[in-house]
């Protein structure tokens, strides 16, 4: 299921929960929409852990050819 409707169950739950008066089916939906929260975060650091990551492999390309720093 995607995160956004995760989310919204999530959120929809809660507000059942507190026009009925059932606080149980609020936490419910509580941990049902930071669950879906959590599970957003890591799609969205993969950007940065990409880029971290190129950084590396072009501080490696400009090294020598065994990886290491040519002397001249």
């Amino acid at each position: 299921m995607s995160t956004f409707r995760e989310k919204a169950q999530g959120r929809t739950k809660q507000m059942v929960g507190q026009m009925i008066g059932d606080e149980q089916l609020v936490e419910e939906g509580q941990k049902q929409e930071r669950k879906a929260e959590q599970q957003a975060k890591p799609s969205q650091a993969k950007p940065s852990q990409t880029k971290a990551s190129a950084e590396s492999s072009q501080a490696k390309s400009s090294d020598g050819p065994s990886g290491q720093a040519s002397r001249r």
